[in-house]
């Protein structure tokens, strides 16, 4: 079966043409309604809005940044008390902690060695100042030549030396508080032998003031001057001391601080924290560190408002130091500039803003 269309009547088919010819001009004006429309909204789109923000004027210091470290306190004049002699320890007769007197026996060694040597010292001398007064006899009769007289002379004052080194060991056979002070520590126990120099008794004297000790790395000495103010603790003090040699294991320059007054509760060897103030500097700006964006290292970003502008400038700045909630900058900034201290994190480079009331 074969299916057939029926062919439009030529005169339907024209009806149609002129019926879309018509329609075009309509659809053109349209169309072009419509862009021009959309153009129009593009051009009066509302612009950002200002970016609330808080500001602060710019602040200038000469103050250095300031030294902190730790620091280990003493007493000015301490001491590791010896022996001069080797022997066997009779008695200790104090403890860490102990406060003595001076002249106070604080140890001594047994004596029964010590004194013979004395004993056998001074028994020489006498035999010898016998033989001097036999060869004076014997030369005033011209038995004996002066040579023999001037030996014998000579051999007394050998043992008479011998007497006083002897005497001198026994006196420091017996250990003496060389002052007011504290016992510090207690190294040895009777019955234990001992040998010359060994240290038996840590002794730190009263009355001659404290110390605090630090270790500092040489970028830092170089800013420090006898002198300068120094925080350690609960009191205060001064620099009084700057080695010339930097120590050989830590390569740290050991810096001496004189303390007006002991902390609360010091003792020596206790660590402390230690602030030291440098002289002044040169001025330069001082920020809130709040500030600072994006920082990597010494080098950080903030965002300023020139005088009379109403948009904020990203600056690229060099930070020297932090110091608490403040950060020195090596940077300088424009006379007259504000920083965005609150809000910043929300501007970019030319945005506008509104001060914080």
């Amino acid at each position: 079966m074969t299916s057939s269309v029926s062919p439009v009547p030529p005169r339907a088919a024209a009806r149609r043409i002129h019926l879309l010819l018509a329609l075009v001009p309509w659809f053109a004006a349209v169309t072009g309604c419509t862009r021009t429309e959309k153009t129009a909204g593009a051009t009066l789109a509302p612009a950002a809005p200002a970016v609330v923000v808080r500001l602060a004027p710019v602040t200038r210091s000469d103050t250095a940044v300031p030294v902190q470290v730790s620091g280990v306190l003493a007493r000015r004049d301490e001491a590791a008390l010896s022996f001069k002699v080797d022997g066997v320890v009779d008695d200790v007769l104090v403890r860490a902690g102990d406060r003595v007197k001076s002249g106070q026996v604080l140890a001594r060694l047994r004596l029964d060695e010590i004194e013979a040597r004395v004993a056998a010292a001074q028994a020489g001398l006498d035999k010898a100042r016998r033989d001097e007064e036999r060869v004076e006899r014997l030369q005033a009769k011209a038995v004996s030549t002066l040579e023999n007289l001037q030996d014998a002379r000579t051999a007394v004052e050998l043992s008479a030396a011998q007497v006083r080194i002897a005497q001198f060991n026994r006196r420091f056979a017996v250990i003496t508080a060389p002052s007011d002070g504290h016992i510090l520590r207690r190294s040895v126990e009777p019955d234990e032998y001992v040998a010359p120099g060994r240290p038996v008794l840590g002794f730190a004297s009263d009355g001659t003031g404290w110390l605090a000790r630090v270790g500092l790395a040489a970028r830092d000495v170089e800013r420090l001057r006898l002198g300068d103010r120094a925080e350690v603790g609960t009191t205060s003090g001064r620099i009084s001391q700057i080695s010339e040699a930097a120590d050989p294991v830590t390569r740290t320059v050991e810096v001496e601080i004189s303390l007006d007054a002991p902390p609360a509760g010091a003792r020596s060897g206790s660590v402390a924290p230690v602030i030291l103030h440098p002289a002044p500097v040169p001025s330069r700006p001082v920020v809130p560190a709040s500030c600072l964006v994006e920082a990597t290292g010494a080098n950080a970003h903030l965002y300023i408002v020139d005088a009379g502008a109403t948009t904020a400038r990203r600056l690229p700045v060099e930070v020297e130091a932090l110091v608490g909630t403040q950060a020195y900058l090596r940077t300088p900034l424009p006379e007259g500039a504000r920083l965005v201290v609150q809000g910043g994190e929300y501007l970019r480079d030319g945005s506008v803003i509104q001060e914080k009331p």
